[in-house]
Parts: structure tokens; C-alpha cells; sequence
């Protein structure tokens, strides 16, 4: 199981009360030196950006006295600066609810249009979206970051574009959508440079893509982007990237079976960690070595130190039931392998229950879409702890057995009658079992087909996924380097294609994941597709349009085919129709509609039983499913309509 990492600079833990590096030392003496309440706040200021390398606590001291002495400023821009301060304090402390509050209020005072507030509007966008990657609402997350990132490429703002990417593809990587989150860190380290200021960014992005190659076994790249990684967070003097950086080289030392050198940096990690914010029984560091101690046969001791920290967690959260945490999701997980590995059933049993519990609250807080995948694994939890509780309750039977078994010998010498009506009775119980057998055997080879898809499903996703966003960015490199204009357009239709095999790829895997899927979610997913394309259509603007009550559920295949007619539609209307408007209108109360409408020339309706072949497959796979599809068309433009010919 992959680790939560969401690296990302805008929230970051780090640092004990002591400064822990030069830079920190230095503006701490400048605070102390510092005469007048203007100084004193320019040096309080200076000093809380270094929020990833200082003591939660320390911090939060520092924030509160510069939020006072920016109160009595009438300076906005120290204000504003002031309340991002603030809520960073607010995040290292978990407090998101203030985090939130503080953010929402500062946000309406500083706008993205203003070009003297607009790096603090950027900075305060990016924090929201952390407050709701800390509750591990995804779609809401993913959502506030496509829309910094449009903003910021409308102002070329290279550090917010790759900050911001870097956070979209942790995120998609936590959804195990891993061609995706690769796509979105490259893209992420095409905006960085040479430059000082991209340091701390570029570690970061370096941890990240090793974290991900080693998930999909790719270990000598793991290791290359690793050792780029740590000069630059010892050169940007950020211990928390230190330390993650460590671990992760910690867990790739530990695909190698290199154990020892794996927990020699492993403890590194956890000291540095635990020299700037105290020891600690929950934490990411922990987990790997309990993971670690697993793996090299320490099993005892890595569930002492797993029951520890669940221990320790629920005590600071025994009032907050609905709570929900990945990191509590991967050590239920890693203490249920425990378990199972020495056999201890029903402890094994008590532990899957308790991480099926942890996954539902987390499910029930995201999109279906954003989490797929966590459900089918979920499932899969839930049917072994299902299977697990089935053996224990055959065990119990068999001691039954045995010894009705016993007490059957000694009555058949009182009485045979009573032996033939207990044998009776035996045999209608064997019939039971066999026919309890043969569902088994049913579902088993049911639970085998569907293994099966998601294994391809897994393979496609991890290995040609990750390739085909490979070659984009390859092509992208080679482009930005090819001066002769006759290779250009060569060059162009091939990374068009790339990006294309991708984009397909990402809907085929989508399709193959899901057994069936909601309108919200088909919707959302065509704003995906329509946020790819809008790059290369500036001039046109798309948009879609809900209304759905009632949100109808389809199967995956029909989901699938319905995407492909609507992007179909979509592209025609981009190609053809000389439009500058696209309205996609999702609908949804006793029965779906789609339309895609565009205000473009129009077409001659006779034309739609030609033999174009992208007409063709639409009304193919329309009559597939019985759907109704139908064109309308004029001189103000264009409407395709999709709708089920029943409920």
C-alpha cells in the first residue's frame, strides 16, 4: 500500500523550538533586534515563511504576534501576509476548521486581479485546497486546483503553476491514478529552473516521482530522481523534505532486500523528525518502520508499534467518531498483513473490520469517481473478512462435529434408533455444506473474473499509462528544442497523438475500474475532457451545465459509450462548426438527457446519413443501447441530443 505524501509546499511540518537551521537562526535574531512595530512585523513576517523548517508551536507564537501588529496597520498587503502566517499555524497545528474560517475572510479581500494582491490570492487559494486535502475531500480539492492552475497560466506565473500541479498529481497518485499523477509532475517540473527559488519546489517534486516509480517497481529510476532530491532539500534547508526524502530512499532500500542500509536511513529519517517536532507514535515515519520490521520477519515488534500509534490516535480523537484519516487507513492495513502473516485469524478478522470502517467513512466523503478504486479494494477487504469469518465458523463447526461425533458413539449403545435419526440428521447437514460448497465455488469464480479486470485494469493503468505520459513529455523536450520549421508540424501531430493515446488510455481504464457509474460522475468526467482540450481551442468556451435531481446510475460499458458521443459531438462542433460557444447540458429527473449545443453555422441536416465514419460509430453506439439521438441544426448553430428511449 502506498503512503499518504502530499508534498506540497504550502504545508509543511517541521522543527523543534530550537532553530534548526542557519537561515532560521538568523531571522529569529533579527525579530530579537528588531526596533519599532514596523521592523518588528517586516521580521515576524520574514521569519513565519519559513513555516516548513519551524516548530508548530514556535510558529503559531510567531503568527499570533505578527496578526497583532498587522491589526494595527493600515497596510492590507501586511495583512493579508499576516493571515497567511496565521493559517499555516493554524494547518501544522491541525486546526482546519480555523485554518478554513481565517482563509475564507482573508480570500475577499485580496483578488487575483489585482496584480499587488494577486501572489497572496494564489498563496491563500493553494491553502484552501490543503484544508480540503487534509479532510481528503478530493473532488473539491481538485476542483479549487484546476482553477488556480487557469488563473495562473493566464498570468504566466510559473512558481504557483508548478506548486499547484505538483499538488494535483499527489493527489491523483493518492487515487491511484498514477499515468495521471505522472502527467502532472512533469508538467509541474517544465515550469521550474536553475533558479534558487525553485529548490524546496524541485525536491519536492523529485521526492514525489521517485515515490511513484518505486510503486510501479521502477526502482533505478526511483533511485535517480531520490539522489536529486536530497541535495536539494539540504540545499533549500528544509528538514521536512529531508526527512520524507529519506524515507522514501528507505522504502526503495527495502524493495531492493538492501534491509539493513533501509533501516540505517529509515532511522535518520525518523531522527531528524523526531529532532524537530518531539517523538511521536502516528506518523508516516513510523508506519514505514513498523512496514520494515514486517518485512525483514520482526513481526512481533511492528505490531507493538502499530497498536501503539492507533492507541495514541484515538486518544487525541476519542470525541471526534466521524473522523477519518488515510494514515490510519494504511495502518489498519499493514497491522491486518501482521496478522495475517503469523496467522492469527481472529485478530486478522477484528483488524479488517476495523479498516473496512475507516474506508467507508472515507468513502462516503469523496466523489464515487475520485474514488473508485478505494471502493473495489474496500470490497475486496470486505469479502476476505467475509471469507476469514466463514473459515473461524467452520473451525467451530468441526470441534461441533467431533464431538457430536463422540456422543453419538456412546448413544448408539443405548439406543440405535436414536443413532439412525442422529445420522439422518448428519447427512442433511453434509447436503448443507455442500450446497454452501458450490456457492462458494460460484462466487469464488465470480470474485476471480473480477479480479481479473482490474488486474488489466492495474496493468494498463501502471505500466502503458505511465509510459505513454512519458513520451508526451519527451516529445514535448524535443520540440521545445526542434528549430527547423518543416519538422514542426510532424513533431506536433505526434505529440498530439501521445496525448490523445493517453487521454483514451485514462477512459478505458476509467471504464474497466467501475461496475457502474452515476450522471454526476459521466459529468464530471466530461469536464475533465473538456479542460484538456480547452488549451488548443482558447477561442471557443465550454462549458457544462447540470441539472440532475434524481442522479440516474448506468452500467460501466454504457457509461463508457455515452462518453465516447459526447466527445465525439464535442469535437465535431470544435472541428467543423466555426462556433465560439460549447454548452454540454446534463440533465437528470425521470429519465437523463444530454445535449451538446453549439452557435455555430449549422449544417445540412441531410448530411447526417452520410458515410462520415465519426457519425457513424455515434449512431452505432446509440442503437446499441437504445438511446435516441438526434440532430438539430440552423443558422444559430447546432444541438445534439442524447436520451434513453425508456426509464
Amino acid at each position: 500500500m502506498k503512503r499518504f505524501l502530499l508534498l506540497i509546499i504550502c504545508v509543511s511540518i517541521i522543527c523543534n523550538s530550537q532553530a534548526q537551521t542557519k537561515t532560521i537562526e538568523h531571522l529569529k535574531q533579527q525579530v530579537s533586534t528588531a526596533v519599532g512595530n514596523e521592523a518588528t512585523l517586516e521580521a515576524l513576517l520574514n521569519l513565519c515563511v519559513q513555516h516548513a523548517s519551524l516548530n508548530k508551536d514556535s510558529l503559531y507564537k510567531y503568527a499570533v504576534q505578527a496578526r497583532s501588529l498587522a491589526g494595527k496597520q493600515k497596510d492590507a498587503i501586511l495583512k493579508g501576509k499576516a493571515a497567511i502566517a496565521m493559517a499555516y499555524a493554524y494547518l501544522q497545528s491541525n486546526n482546519t476548521d480555523s485554518a478554513a474560517a481565517l482563509i475564507e475572510t482573508a480570500l475577499s479581500s485580496n483578488s487575483v486581479i489585482n496584480s499587488a494582491t494577486r501572489p497572496l490570492y494564489f498563496e491563500l487559494s493553494a491553502q484552501k485546497a490543503d484544508c480540503f486535502g487534509d479532510a481528503s475531500n478530493y473532488k473539491e480539492a481538485l476542483q479549487l486546483l484546476y482553477s488556480i492552475v487557469a488563473q495562473a497560466e493566464q498570468y504566466k506565473d510559473s512558481m504557483v503553476l508548478a506548486k499547484n500541479m505538483n499538488t494535483i498529481a499527489v493527489i491523483n497518485y493518492n487515487m491511484d491514478d498514477v499515468p495521471d499523477a505522472f502527467n502532472w509532475y512533469y508538467k509541474g517540473l517544465s515550469y521550474t529552473s536553475s533558479a534558487s527559488k525553485f529548490d524546496a519546489l524541485k525536491g519536492a517534486l523529485y521526492i514525489n516521482l521517485s515515490d511513484a516509480f518505486r510503486w510501479i517497481d521502477k526502482l533505478d529510476s526511483a533511485e535517480y530522481f531520490i539522489n536529486l532530491a536530497i541535495p536539494l532539500c539540504e540545499k533549500a534547508e528544509n528538514l521536512f523534505y529531508l526527512s520524507n526524502a529519506l524515507r522514501v530512499k528507505s522504502s526503495i532500500y527495502k524493495k531492493q532486500k538492501k534491509f539493513t542500509e533501509a533501516e540505517k536511513i529509515l532511522l535518520n529519517s525518523i531522527d531528524i523528525s523526531e529532532r524537530i517536532n518531539g517523538k511521536r507514535l502516528f506518523y508516516n515515519e513510523g508506519l514505514a518502520l513498523a512496514q520494515l520490521y514486517r518485512t525483514t520477519g520482526n513481526t512481533q515488534k511492528a505490531i507493538d508499534m502499530l497498536k501503539a500509534a492507533l492507541a495514541a490516535d484515538s486518544a487525541i480523537h476519542q470525541n471526534d467518531s466521524g473522523r477519518y484519516d488515510r494514515l490510519r487507513i494504511e495502518y489498519y492495513n499493514s497491522l491486518a498483513h501482521c496478522y495475517q502473516s503469523i496467522g492469527d485469524q481472529k485478530n486478522y478478522t477484528t483488524t479488517l473490520e476495523s479498516l473496512i470502517k475507516e474506508k467507508d467513512k472515507f468513502y462516503e466523503a469523496n466523489s464515487a469517481q475520485a474514488m473508485a478504486e478505494l471502493k473495489t479494494k474496500y470490497e475486496l477487504q470486505k469479502k476476505e473478512s467475509t471469507i476469514i469469518k466463514q473459515q473461524l465458523d467452520l473451525t467451530q463447526k468441526n470441534y461441533l462435529f467431533y464431538g457430536a461425533l463422540i456422543v453419538l458413539l456412546f448413544a448408539a449403545i443405548i439406543s440405535f434408533l436414536l443413532f439412525k435419526n442422529y445420522r439422518r440428521k448428519q447427512q442433511l447437514k453434509t447436503e448443507q455444506l455442500l450446497y454452501q460448497e458450490k456457492v462458494s465455488s460460484l462466487n469464488a469464480v465470480k470474485a476471480a473474473e473480477e479480479n481479473e479486470r482490474k488486474r488489466i485494469a492495474a496493468d494498463l493503468h501502471d505500466n502503458l499509462g505511465a509510459y505513454a505520459a512519458s513520451i508526451v513529455f519527451n516529445l514535448d523536450q524535443i520540440a521545445l528544442q526542434q528549430q527547423e520549421t518543416k519538422y514542426l508540424i510532424p513533431f506536433q501531430e505526434l505529440r498530439n497523438n501521445s496525448k490523445a493515446i493517453v487521454a483514451q488510455l485514462g477512459d478505458t481504464i476509467w471504464a474497466l475500474k467501475t461496475d457502474e457509474l452515476s450522471l454526476t460522475t459521466i459529468s464530471d468526467r466530461i469536464k475533465i475532457f473538456i479542460q484538456r482540450l480547452q488549451p488548443s481551442y482558447p477561442h471557443i468556451a465550454m462549458e457544462v451545465q447540470e441539472a440532475i435531481k434524481t442522479d440516474h446510475v448506468l452500467p460501466a460499458l454504457q457509461a463508457f459509450h455515452l462518453m465516447r458521443i459526447m466527445q465525439e459531438a464535442i469535437n465535431n462542433a470544435l472541428k467543423h462548426s466555426k462556433c465560439h460557444n460549447i454548452v454540454i447540458k446534463v440533465s437528470d429527473n425521470n429519465q437523463w438527457q444530454i445535449s451538446v449545443n453549439d452557435d455555430g453555422t449549422g449544417f445540412d441536416a441531410n448530411t447526417i446519413n452520410s458515410t462520415g465514419y465519426g457519425l457513424y460509430n455515434m449512431k452505432s453506439r446509440a442503437a446499441e443501447f437504445n438511446w435516441n439521438l438526434n440532430w438539430q441544426s440552423g443558422i444559430s448553430g447546432t444541438a445534439v441530443n442524447i436520451s434513453p428511449t425508456t426509464n
